[in-house]
Order: structure tokens, then sequence, then C-alpha cells
């Protein structure tokens, strides 16, 4: 029976075994399972956010639709122009003053 060649690129670590391979580091598999999980985590995160974020839009797109159609209605109701930018406020509408 010859001798058990020896892998040179292993290595102990102060908790796990690793390989170092041309300077790569080749971690245990249970640092691999960590990462791992993380990554599930933060795609479970990000296509939360993309269905909400997807949602507001188009609740958003709908609500600016929906006050345009407002405004022109009270434009016509009033004969307003509507070119001139004009202000909801406490149940009152002014002619928008412009900046200074």
């Amino acid at each position: 029976m010859g001798k058990k060649k020896n892998n040179t690129n292993h290595h102990m670590g102060k908790q796990s075994g690793y390989d170092l391979i041309d300077g790569v580091y080749h971690i245990a598999p249970m640092y691999c399972k960590r990462f791992d999980d993380f990554r599930l985590r933060k795609a479970g995160i990000d296509e939360m956010l993309a269905c909400v974020t997807g949602h507001a839009s188009e609740e958003l797109e709908q609500l600016y639709g929906q006050r345009k159609r407002l405004w022109d209605e009270i434009a016509e109701d009033l004969d307003l122009d509507a070119s001139v930018p004009w202000i909801y406020y406490n149940g009152t509408i002014k002619k928008q003053e412009p900046e200074s």
C-alpha cells in the first residue's frame, strides 16, 4: 500500500478548512450556504420592491389622469383659461402666482 498524497492546496483556518488554488480561496460549504441565503433574501426584497414600485407607478399614472380630468371639468364648468396654472387650496382655486 502506497503513501497517501497530501493535498497541498488544502489549508485550515481557525474554524474551517479551505482550498487555495491560484490565489483563489475556495471556502467551506457552511460559508457558501450563508452567502446563498443572503443572495436569496436580497433577491426576494428586490422582487418585492419591483412589485411595489410598479404598482405605485400605475396608481400615480391613474391619479394624474384623474386629476387632469378634474381640472378640465372645473375649467369648462367655470369657463376658466386652461392655459393658466391654477391651484386648489381648502375648497378654493386661484391662479398660481409666478415664483419670484
